[in-house]
């Protein structure tokens, strides 16, 4: 009888490990910690570095490219902004760095939109450089990639101002090859 016992005590545990075994998984809670700094544009893993006195960094911390008298860079007689029906280039208005940990190339994809013809390049500008409005950068680990623009200010009139944001979107890799 002990033996008869025995076995249906061992198919009644089988039968329950094989029902729980079989059971979907409903839920599950737990509190961990995140911690996140947010710091400057400046001090970012991949951070956005003002090259030139008319870009900055504002009081929240953001990337600013202000070519008016309300720059605080602005020093009397220098200058209050751009002539219209001109072209204006200017290298090097700001970095973008990358200081992931990783150590990973990275591609930026800077976007601007707005008013006004206004692009972007990379590095030094040549008869050859074409602005876009859509730049496409690759930055290896520990680099600076510095970006120009090119302000039109075609028919534009005196007073009129050009406004617009800067998009920035990082992936990993290198940037497709345009051709």
């Amino acid at each position: 009888m002990k033996k008869i016992l025995g076995i249906f005590m061992l198919i009644a545990g089988i039968v329950i490990a094989v029902t729980a075994s079989s059971a979907s998984f409903a839920y599950f809670e737990a509190d961990r910690e995140i911690h996140l700094a947010i710091v400057p544009d400046d001090n970012e893993l991949i951070d956005l570095v003002p090259l030139q006195p008319y870009a900055y960094i504002n009081s929240n911390g953001m990337l600013v490219i202000d070519l008016s008298s309300a720059n605080g860079n602005w020093e009397e007689g220098l200058g209050e902004g751009v002539s219209p029906d001109s072209i204006y280039v200017f290298e090097h208005v700001f970095g973008v760095s990358n200081h992931l940990w990783e150590n990973v190339t990275i591609c930026m994809n800077i976007e601007y939109s707005g008013s006004g013809a206004i692009s972007f390049f990379e590095g030094e500008y040549t008869n050859e450089t074409v602005g876009v409005d859509t730049l496409h950068v690759t930055i290896l680990p520990g680099e600076t990639a510095e970006i120009g623009m090119i302000i039109d200010s075609e028919g534009l009139d005196d007073g009129d101002a050009l406004s617009g944001t800067l998009n920035f979107d990082a992936k990993l890799g290198e940037c497709p090859v345009v051709g």
